[in-house]
């Protein structure tokens, strides 16, 4: 995560840091440079790290366009990879969604998956309010991503789900999505869940949804993505929760203050892996689904104190 003023120093900051991360390490992991200013400082750096698997599980792929990484560790098929639009001036977000969902999906195609087998996904998408006019019409930069992946998802068949996945804005860059996908062996399942108190986001009615006049033929989808996607092994369940925000049924609660709103969130997140809502998805467990770490997106600097003490009520030995 980054501080930047424009989309040129952007594209100049993001090769300087990935030819500075490419000394550290022998075979450089899928990295992507979120043009979204840290809490403190111009860089905020976080990783992923999956213990116990052993050198001969983990494989670096590339192509002329990208690398992912691909862990093969017993039954589980694992690819992290990331699809980004080329964020020069002149690039539109109609462009910048569909190359980054393109590269995604070559990337699927040479592991024998689809955009089905993805389990988490992170989008991010630059000034994701704000507006284009083209024709004398308007269209929202999250509208057209939204309509870009609908386009790309109705190629697969998500019997069990749609991914667990975030939208959220970036202040440059176009269009970064990062992935999980995963295939799993005939003892492991994966669980959609669905929020208690939230409505799917695929069941959006139209009221809710922006405009969209660049795509004529394919507009006004609804945003394709569950609450949460349970995964369970013979020696696990882990749950990857969707980004969430202050929504009760499809209304986002924008009147509130910032402090209910962080409030209404994190009791969102909480009723959502709740034993009881677990139960209703055909989850038995005798042991409460606990968190192991937060990523929160403030709006304005000026409330990232109240949120964080919001936070920290809550999660008190949590890494946020």
């Amino acid at each position: 995560f980054i501080s930047t003023t424009n989309n040129s120093e952007y594209l100049l900051r993001k090769e300087e840091l990935l030819a500075c991360a490419e000394d550290y390490f022998d075979e450089l992991p899928p990295t992507s440079i979120i043009a979204q200013s840290p809490e403190n400082g111009s860089l905020a750096v976080e990783f992923i790290c999956i213990p116990g698997l052993q050198s001969d599980e983990l494989i670096h792929k590339k192509n002329e366009v990208g690398s992912w990484l691909v862990i093969q560790h017993d039954r589980m098929k694992m690819v992290i990879a990331v699809g980004a639009g080329d964020a020069n001036e002149s690039s539109d977000i109609l462009s910048q969604s569909d190359s980054a969902f393109r590269q995604l999906k070559r990337v699927l195609q040479e592991e024998g998956m689809e955009f089905s087998d993805i389990i988490r996904q992170w989008n991010y998408i630059e000034q994701i309010t704000n507006t284009v006019d083209h024709d004398q019409s308007t269209s929202q930069h999250y509208q057209i991503f939204n309509d870009v992946r609908s386009k790309f998802y109705q190629q697969s068949n998500f019997r069990k789900g749609f991914p667990a996945a975030t939208g959220i804005g970036m202040d440059f860059g176009g269009i970064v999505i990062d992935i999980i996908a995963v295939i799993f062996g005939k003892e492991d399942s994966i669980v959609a869940i669905k929020s208690p108190v939230q409505l799917d986001a695929y069941s959006y009615t139209k009221e809710v949804l922006a405009e969209n006049n660049f795509m004529k033929d394919f507009c006004r989808t609804t945003p394709k993505f569950e609450r949460a996607k349970l995964i369970i092994t013979p020696g696990n369940k882990w749950i990857f929760i969707s980004g969430t925000a202050a929504i009760i049924g499809q209304s986002s609660l924008i009147e509130h203050s910032v402090g209910h709103q962080t409030e209404m969130t994190i009791q969102n997140i909480l009723s959502l892996i709740s034993t009881e809502n677990l139960q209703k998805h055909g989850i038995e467990t005798n042991k409460k689904a606990s968190i192991s770490y937060l990523r929160v997106y403030v709006k304005y600097a000026s409330d990232i104190q109240q949120v964080r003490s919001i936070c920290l009520k809550y999660f008190p030995q949590l890494p946020i």
